[in-house]
């Protein structure tokens, strides 16, 4: 395991021995809700697991970020604008951000021997989340293919296979969650899984926003700070349930 590795989680850990059990920044706010509530883990091989959590409508970060340390979920970190820009400000456009590891901004899904890397999001939601519809504007991107397939038709060897999971799993306070396993340089994914909550997503349209977030961070992109994209940071009223061109752009950057 790398130096920067145990520092990174050695810290984390360190904050979390605080008063409120959550590592939260001192100058966090919570009204800022793009922050980033995630939790990471070196594994035994030396790979990395880093599972990143959109709140519910009605939770803050701050809220999530108990709730998930309470349950169990360890090393539980909430970054704010601030951390994450100051993480990766060269590596980000506009209003979107990548999602970065401690080693570098921006971490690839492997080309696989094609000319791009492909996405095949294996659909194992329920028939209301409109998996389908947010794939179709996130494969508009032209240096990654995102495409929805059946649990019948599986994933072919030349791509990359991401189950999406719909279920209800309570009052969790959170929506969505991804999680992505890195290798042990941090430089490129090597699994990825979609978890989306009933419970907290009632409308068309909330279902929709949330699918189209969890898979912009499979993609590998982090919270975008403006409504006008669904990788803004939690479900809000008027809020896009498309990505916007700024995240297409990052991409397309990194691609």
């Amino acid at each position: 395991m790398k130096t920067r590795n145990r520092t990174f989680i050695a810290a984390a850990i360190a904050v979390l021995a605080g008063t409120i059990g959550i590592a939260t920044p001192a100058h966090a706010d919570e009204t800022e809700a793009f922050a980033e509530v995630s939790s990471v883990t070196v594994n035994a091989d030396g790979t990395v697991t880093k599972r990143i959590f959109t709140p519910a409508p009605d939770v803050t970060p701050t809220e999530l970020a108990r709730m998930l340390t309470e349950s169990g979920v360890p090393n539980v970190v909430v970054h704010t604008e601030g951390d994450i820009s100051a993480q990766a400000a060269a590596c980000s456009l506009g209003t979107a951000r990548t999602w970065p590891t401690s080693t570098t901004c921006f971490w690839r899904w492997a080309y696989k021997g094609q000319p791009r890397p492909i996405l095949h999001f294996l659909d194992r939601t329920s028939a209301a989340w409109p998996v389908g519809r947010a794939a179709t504007e996130w494969n508009t991107v032209s240096g990654i293919d995102s495409i929805r397939r059946t649990p019948s038709a599986g994933c072919l060897s030349s791509a990359h296979c991401i189950d999406m999971v719909s279920a209800n799993y309570g009052n969790t306070g959170w929506v969505g969650e991804t999680w992505v396993r890195w290798n042990a340089a941090e430089t490129y994914a090597t699994s990825a899984a979609i978890y989306l909550n009933d419970y907290h997503a009632n409308t068309e349209t909330e279902k929709w926003t949330a699918a189209c977030h969890e898979m912009g961070h499979a993609l590998g992109l982090d919270h975008n700070t403006s409504t006008g994209s669904c990788m803004y940071g939690k479900l809000v009223a008027g809020m896009s349930k498309y990505p916007n061109a700024n995240d297409k752009a990052l991409l397309e950057r990194y691609y």
